[in-house]
């Protein structure tokens, strides 16, 4: 990607990597103002779910608004609607208020997202998706470890307010970069039928296609075990390898490490046709990561096996997009987009609530292990499939119609 797409997918990169950076700003600086005014874990999850939970609901029956609508004009509108609401968190302190505003910012995220997918085989060529998305991705994790360590000055420096006042500029960037830079990807032509029968699209495009549902839900799998790491590496960090909250947080940020990494280095060479081993390489790669960092707690290891999680997790993200992307038709996209990311985040919700038990039975060492061996076994479990296809190469036979967007199929 040289010369003028490369310029522009870098800019909207950058944009995409402000706005997740801007992400965990305010959600750091939401959960130190909840704390401050003496709320108790309870709320702090409660917060945490009110982002994530849109994903899940709002996603896919929100979703034919993404095959419908121009998607700049989508992710610009819907961008300038999230700085509003973002603007709303600077005044409104109260616990309800807050949860109320961050389930409107996930409802928003649902259709930024997919619709932000959209538009980068537009900036790049169909050649280059692949490396299209691990360029968001690239930025994202960037973003992602900058937030915290910038919240934290600020909040020393200010307060919480211009926290989340910097949380609101960084929507405000990406309308302005998506509006100025002219990238348009158009609806297809002809995507009609009910809402209710557009929905359903989104869920039979994924479900017909062995290869996508092996592949999605065996992620999906994985990631009920491995979300359990959210929960347990603390315990693990602390009471299993005893070190101090310095070692903690070179450890946690280890793996947003390993994310940069992956989508940096490993991610933009990695062919079309090879995105399901690489599906089945990164699962065996986190669960042996997570299993044996965890049964030998010695620092440096667990410092390797936290940078491998993340170059798994991230190569197993991209994965799934670029299947998505190699084997739906166009004008379904959008949809399936939203669907796969409201199936894996359900699946992260799940493994979440399923930490807390998972780590007061088994202590964070036994509760990393038990994540390991369950995601070797679903990724082994799903791997006959997957290693048997390529990823473009035995993609479903769609007809003209269905190419067009021209609605879902009668069966």
């Amino acid at each position: 990607m040289l010369g003028k797409r490369g310029v522009v997918l870098t800019v909207v990169a950058a944009a995409y990597g402000m706005s997740s950076m801007g992400d965990q700003m305010a959600i750091l600086s939401l959960t130190l103002r909840l704390h401050d005014q003496g709320h108790s874990g309870v709320a702090v999850s409660a917060l945490v779910v009110a982002g994530v939970l849109p994903l899940v609901v709002v996603g896919p029956l929100a979703a034919p608004l993404v095959d419908r609508v121009e998607s700049a004009r989508l992710v610009v509108v819907v961008t300038a609607l999230q700085g509003l609401v973002s603007a709303g968190l600077v005044f409104v302190t109260g616990l309800a208020g807050t949860l109320v505003l961050l389930v409107l910012l996930g409802a928003g995220l649902a259709l930024a997202s997919p619709a932000l997918l959209l538009l980068v085989p537009e900036i790049v060529g169909a050649e280059d998706t692949a490396r299209g998305y691990a360029r968001l991705d690239a930025f994202r994790s960037a973003g992602n470890v900058a937030g915290p360590a910038l919240a934290g000055v600020l909040i020393a420096v200010f307060d919480v307010r211009v926290v989340l006042l910097a949380n609101t500029a960084t929507f405000a960037v990406m309308a302005v970069v998506l509006s100025c830079l002219g990238v348009r990807r158009q609806p297809a032509a002809g995507a009609g039928g009910s809402w209710p029968a557009q929905v359903r699209e989104g869920v039979r495009v994924l479900g017909g296609d062995r290869l996508l549902r092996t592949a999605i839900l065996a992620l999906a799998s994985a990631i009920v075990f491995t979300a359990v790491l959210s929960v347990a590496r603390v315990f693990f960090i602390r009471d299993d390898l005893g070190v101090s909250g310095t070692g903690y947080g070179f450890l946690v940020s280890a793996h947003t490490v390993g994310m940069l990494a992956a989508s940096t280095l490993i991610a933009p060479r990695v062919p079309l046709e090879w995105q399901p081993r690489v599906l089945v390489g990164a699962g065996v790669l986190m669960g042996t990561s997570l299993a044996v960092g965890a049964a030998v707690p010695v620092f440096a290891l667990a410092l390797v096996s936290f940078v491998l999680t993340g170059v798994a997790n991230s190569l197993q993200g991209l994965a799934i997009r670029n299947l998505i992307h190699a084997r739906v038709p166009e004008g379904v996209r959008g949809r399936a987009f939203a669907t796969s990311g409201a199936t894996l985040n359900g699946a992260n919700l799940v493994g979440t609530a399923l930490g807390g038990p998972a780590t007061a039975l088994l202590g964070g060492a036994g509760a990393l292990e038990l994540a390991g061996a369950g995601t070797l076994l679903v990724t082994l479990a799903g791997s006959p499939v997957l290693l048997r296809h390529r990823a473009g190469a035995d993609a479903p036979e769609r007809s003209p119609a269905r190419e067009r967007g021209a609605g879902p199929a009668r069966e």
